[in-house]
C-alpha cells in the first residue's frame, strides 16, 4: 500500500490525508459486506446441494467464510510483527460476535435466542477458548502452538462434517446461478477489503495515539465482525434462526483455533530476541492486558452465549441485553487502554 499510494500521490500511505484514509477504509468495508454476500449465498448453495442442515451451514460455510477476513487481517499483522493487533482482533471479534452480532440478530429475529444451543458446539467453543489462554499464559504462542491450534480445528471440522450427512435441505434462500464463482469472488473481495480496512484503519487509529491493542480489539475487529453481522441478519430476516447462532459460534470457534494458528505460523507470538527492550515491554503488556480484561470478557460473553439462549423466551429483549453488555464492555475498557 506504501508504495502504490507514493507511487500515485508521492508520499507514503502512512502520510495520506484523512480524506484518502476514510475513501479507503470505506471502500474496504464495502467489499467485505460485499464479498461476504457472494460468499456465503455460493457456499450455502454448495452446501445445500450435499444436504447439510441449516445449523451445519452456519458452523461451517457461513462461518468459514465470514470469517476470512479476520483470516487475513491477523495473518497480515502477523506478518508484520503487530502480534497485538492479532490477537485483539480475535479476542474482540469472539466479542462482538456475541454481543453485537448475535444481540442485533435477535432483536430482528427473537427465536435466535429462544432456543438451546448443541452441548457439542458449546464444548467446542470451551475447548479453543482454554487452549488459547493455556498458550497465550507464558507471554508466548509458538509455531508448535499454532500448529496444535490447527490440528483441534481439524478435528472440530471432522466431527462437524461427520454429523452433517443426510440433513435436510433447508437453506434454499441462499441461491446464486453460479455458486463457485461466487465463492471465488467473495473470496477475493473479502481479501482486498481486509487489506484496505487493515492498512487504512491500522494508520488512522495509530496516527490518533491509540494503542496497536485497541487497534486489534476496536477497529479491525469490529470492522472484520461486519460480514458476521450481515450473513447474520440476513439469515434472521430469512427466519434461519440455526444459522444465525450457528454463524456466532462457529465463527467464534474458527477465529480462536485456526486465525490464531494461522497467525503463529506466519509469526510465532514472542517477542525477538534482537527486538529493543521498549519492543519486549509493549508485547507483554498486550498480553497483560489480553489476559486480565479480554480473555475474561470472551469467557463471560460465551457463558452468556450458552445460558441465555435457553433461558425461558423473550429473545429480543435478550438481544438489547447483549448488545448493551456489549456497550459496557467497551466502556470500561476504552478508558483502561486510552
Amino acid at each position: 500500500m506504501n508504495a502504490l499510494h507514493e507511487a500515485l500521490f508521492g508520499v507514503p500511505f502512512g502520510q495520506a490525508h484523512w480524506i484518502t484514509l476514510a475513501v479507503v477504509l470505506g471502500a474496504g468495508f464495502v467489499l467485505l459486506a460485499q464479498g461476504a454476500h457472494w460468499l456465503v449465498d455460493g457456499g450455502a448453495r454448495l452446501a445445500s446441494r450435499l444436504g447439510m442442515s441449516a445449523v451445519v451451514v452456519g458452523l461451517t460455510v457461513v462461518a468459514w467464510g465470514t470469517s476470512a477476513p479476520e483470516v487475513v487481517v491477523s495473518g497480515m499483522a502477523a506478518a508484520r510483527g503487530s502480534v497485538a493487533s492479532s490477537l485483539g482482533n480475535v479476542l474482540g471479534s469472539n466479542i462482538a460476535n456475541i454481543g453485537l452480532v448475535l444481540g442485533c440478530c435477535a432483536v430482528v429475529l427473537p427465536k435466535v435466542l429462544e432456543g438451546r444451543v448443541n452441548t457439542r458446539e458449546l464444548f467446542w467453543l470451551g475447548l479453543s477458548l482454554a487452549m488459547l489462554w493455556y498458550f497465550c499464559f507464558d507471554r508466548n504462542v509458538s509455531r508448535i502452538e499454532g500448529g496444535l491450534l490447527l490440528f483441534l480445528f481439524a478435528a472440530y471440522t471432522r466431527q462437524i462434517w461427520r454429523s452433517a450427512r443426510g440433513g435436510p435441505k433447508d437453506v434454499e434462500e441462499f441461491e446464486s446461478r453460479h455458486p463457485v464463482i461466487g465463492v471465488i469472488g467473495g473470496s477475493v473481495a473479502i481479501t482486498v477489503g481486509s487489506w484496505l480496512v487493515l492498512e487504512s484503519g491500522s494508520v488512522g487509529a495509530l496516527r490518533l495515539g491509540v494503542d496497536e491493542l485497541v487497534v486489534g480489539l476496536a477497529v479491525l475487529a469490529i470492522g472484520t465482525s461486519l460480514p458476521e453481522l450481515a450473513a447474520g441478519l440476513r439469515s434472521a430476516l430469512h427466519g434461519h434462526s440455526d444459522i444465525s447462532i450457528g454463524n456466532v459460534i462457529g465463527s467464534n470457534i474458527f477465529n480462536t483455533l485456526a486465525v490464531i494458528g494461522i497467525a503463529a505460523l506466519i509469526q510465532p507470538f514472542a517477542a525477538n530476541p534482537a527486538a529493543a527492550p521498549e519492543e519486549t515491554a509493549a508485547l507483554d503488556a498486550a498480553f497483560d492486558d489480553a489476559l486480565g480484561y479480554d480473555f475474561p470478557a470472551v469467557l463471560a460473553f460465551s457463558v452468556a452465549v450458552a445460558l441465555v439462549p435457553g433461558a425461558g423466551r423473550l429473545g429480543r429483549i435478550k438481544g438489547v441485553l447483549l448488545i448493551a453488555l456489549y456497550a459496557g464492555y467497551w466502556a470500561l475498557r476504552g478508558p483502561m487502554v486510552a
